[in-house]
């Protein structure tokens, strides 16, 4: 058994004054000391057991002789991802275009290992599922740089904070051509940014991963289910035209709503009925005027187009409104969402006119069949 002394106060006052600036001993070192009985001080004892002891001393030889290189780093992943798809059930890293495991627990060096392909132990999907988990580290890692050079144009901080994360890469990350074609294209964004303030450079190399990042669609825009409530479609709507107002910013521009202003025209075009009318209502009070009327203008406009469209279904407008044509715009107010009728103004009593006028026609049609 190996006994531990514990310092009483005075002496450890008196050890804190005197060796402020020795080094620590090691835990190797102390146990040894403890074990000859060369430790000066004496007090109550705290006993190891020799299991403990052994423990507490691998654990500092573990960490000194762990073996990091890109071909242990696969060798583990490999059998990570073997692990893995036996649990999970499936066979490959990506599924429907999407990364189907976990790589939460595994480190950045162990993600470049499998990007890469280090000693050719992976498939392209897992490869591609690493990749694009690194690329997903570095753009939360620049969500808040993104944001401030948005705000103050200064796309320079933005580059010199990617250039610091890359160049915190593990020595074998740093040999890959991928480490070697981003710190380059950013260095060469970094240069072109100091030279130009106020918007995005443009470094035309596909290998820019803060270009990727300003490219991509923003983080909070989602396709919403219809049982997503209202606040949660304003919240989605909020985003989708967030991010167009960041990627005009990155153009040194400003997002504009209407055609008399100079600027970059808001695109609605992704924006389902649903999400344009709950700007119009604007639920949580997060919409700016001109988004607004510019949301209410697309709406109407579509609906006009919608409705023409269910009363002349194939005749363009060539011929009168039929029985076809009631049933379509019956079934076009249907299709419509609550806060469509709302910003609308189609009520149950609009639909109830809709359907006795199609049951007036259906009516009339048979009566003159009969004679016929």
């Amino acid at each position: 058994m190996t006994t531990i002394g514990a310092y009483s106060p005075s002496l450890l006052n008196s050890a804190s004054q005197g060796y402020a600036a020795t080094a620590q001993p090691s835990l190797a070192q102390t146990l040894n000391e403890q074990e000859t009985g060369s430790t000066p001080f004496s007090s109550t004892n705290v006993t190891l057991s020799d299991a403990a002891k052994n423990y507490l001393a691998s654990m500092q030889d573990t960490a000194a002789t762990t073996d990091t290189t890109p071909a242990t780093l696969a060798a583990n992943a490999r059998k990570w991802f073997d692990a893995q798809y036996k649990s999970l059930g499936i066979s490959s890293a990506m599924l429907d275009g999407q990364v189907a495991v976990d790589f939460s627990s595994q480190s950045r060096a162990t993600l470049s290992a499998v990007a890469s392909n280090a000693s050719g132990l992976f498939s392209s999907d897992e490869s591609k599922a690493a990749a694009s988990e690194m690329q997903a580290r570095f753009n939360n890692a620049m969500a808040s740089h993104v944001v401030i050079a948005r705000h103050t144009g200064d796309y320079a901080s933005l580059y010199q904070a990617a250039s610091d994360y890359l160049n915190q890469a593990s020595d074998g990350e740093k040999a890959t051509a991928t480490w070697k074609a981003q710190s380059l294209a950013v260095a060469t964004g970094l240069s072109a940014a100091k030279a130009g303030f106020g918007k995005a450079p443009d470094t035309g190399d596909a290998n820019d991963p803060v270009a990727a990042l300003l490219n991509t669609q923003g983080s909070g825009i989602t396709k919403l289910g219809s049982d997503a409530t209202t606040s949660q479609v304003a919240s989605n709507a909020r985003a989708m035209l967030d991010d167009q107002i960041g990627k005009a910013r990155d153009k040194g521009s400003a997002l504009v709503f209407n055609s008399l202003q100079s600027g970059q025209k808001v695109d609605f075009t992704n924006f389902d009925n649903r999400s344009l009318a709950t700007i119009v209502l604007n639920p949580d009070s997060t919409f700016s005027n001109d988004e607004i009327y510019a949301a209410k203008q697309e709406l109407n406009q579509r609906t006009r187009m919608s409705m023409y469209n269910a009363l002349f279904p194939a005749s363009n407008g060539k011929s009168d409104s039929s029985q076809t044509g009631a049933l379509g715009l019956m079934q076009t107010y249907n299709g419509m969402s609550a806060e469509e009728k709302s910003v609308l103004g189609v009520t149950d009593a609009t639909t109830n006119r809709v359907l006795a006028s199609y049951k007036t026609q259906q009516s009339v049609q048979n009566t003159l069949a009969s004679y016929l």
